[in-house]
């Protein structure tokens, strides 16, 4: 016999990971319900403003079934990306389907970065018809997010090396739960969900940009470490040394400390080159400083994707990032690999790009608010 609160549950579930309508008759044949256990269901979910009609099914003979999707008012979600370029923003439905969406230059700080993102997410808010309140956002941060999920730590590539805790005055703005999460990390969550991973179970991003960390997957299940630092490979000692890292110092094999090399570096054919993108461009046609750049930041990333594969082991390394996303970087340092590690892996070029961490916050906001909506239907 079912149990009337589980077929609500699982026509809730069946209905949150839909992209498009869905029939009655097509729930049940889904979860292996009876069709009155979910008819009531869907009744109920009406009731409670959760659930709407969407139309009819098309394109059968006979009597047309009614199409049902998650309504409106189930949920508006804000996701944002927190980046040492850009600060991106989404506002999404509950099943994270991106309403409206910006971007602009982040401006650098703890406290500015909250009214940054605050005032963004009212601007996108406000360009959806009909939008309320959001009710929950989630957010990618350039740093360690502590045990406590609101304070981020050593998030250097904003200027914020001290912890702060981001998530207390943001929802304080916005009136609304937030969780925080690292950025690549959540380009994991993200590559699992859009991207080259929906495949793969154990598997590691690796984000280079003005920065560098990982996003480790093992099983399924994201690594997140005893203090929410697994996968800080910019504190991987140099050369086996043992020392504490400089927090507030740029990450060894990130593109702000290439371009600090590359302006401390004499014998340049006219000046140095202003952007990271001028390092590769200029290595290409065989300047001799940019190619000694190049090769030397190729072994500094392959050095670290080789530490992560003795680890864990992965199916697949993803390079991403403003550095890692380079064509001449990801060949270079997937032939590097297969020297150093005993189990070479494919490295690849991330599916999302620079769009990576902004979906994997959107994934995070979607499974969170779907897990507050089933348990507040059953509870």
């Amino acid at each position: 016999m079912e149990h009337p609160g589980s077929g609500v549950q699982q026509v809730l579930s069946c209905l949150l990971e839909q992209d498009e309508a869905i029939t009655r008759p097509a729930i049940a044949s889904a979860h292996g319900l009876s069709r009155p256990t979910v008819f009531s269901a869907v009744r109920r979910l009406e009731t409670l403003g959760l659930v709407r009609e969407a139309g009819q099914s098309t394109g059968r003979p006979g009597r047309s079934p009614v199409l049902y999707e998650m309504a409106p008012g189930a949920g508006l979600l804000g996701c944002v990306d927190v980046g040492g370029s850009n600060v991106r923003v989404a506002v999404t439905d509950v099943r994270g389907r991106i309403l409206a969406e910006l971007r602009e230059a982040t401006r650098p700080g703890g406290g500015r970065i909250v009214t940054q993102v605050a005032r963004l997410l009212r601007r996108a808010r406000r360009s959806v018809d009909g939008a309320g309140d959001l009710t929950l956002v989630a957010v990618s941060v350039p740093g360690v997010v502590g045990p406590d999920g609101r304070t981020m730590h050593y998030a250097s590539n904003i200027d914020q090396p001290a912890p702060f805790d981001l998530a207390t005055p943001l929802q304080d703005r916005l009136g609304a739960p937030v969780v925080l999460e690292n950025n690549v990390n959540l380009a994991a969550i993200g590559e699992r969900w859009q991207g080259v991973a929906r495949e793969l179970t154990t598997f590691a991003v690796v984000a280079v940009g003005a920065g560098i960390g990982a996003g480790i997957m093992h099983e399924g299940v994201l690594i997140r470490g005893a203090h929410g630092a697994a996968g800080e490979v910019a504190f991987l000692p140099p050369d086996g040394e043992r020392r504490r890292v400089d927090v507030a110092a740029h990450d060894e094999a990130g593109g702000l400390s290439l371009l600090q090399s590359a302006r401390a570096r004499p014998g340049w054919v006219g000046r140095p080159p202003d952007s990271v993108h001028e390092i590769f461009e200029r290595a290409s046609v065989g300047e001799t400083n940019a190619v000694a750049l190049v090769e030397e930041e190729c072994a500094r990333v392959a050095a670290i994707v080789a530490s992560v594969c003795a680890v864990v082991d992965p199916e697949t390394v993803i390079l991403t990032g403003g550095v890692g996303g380079n064509d001449r970087l990801i060949a270079e340092v997937g032939r590097l690999t297969e020297q150093l590690a005993v189990f070479p892996p494919p490295v690849v070029r991330s599916a999302l790009g620079d769009r990576a961490s902004l979906i994997g916050a959107i994934r995070l906001a979607a499974t969170t608010a779907g897990a507050d909506l089933l348990g507040a239907v059953t509870g």
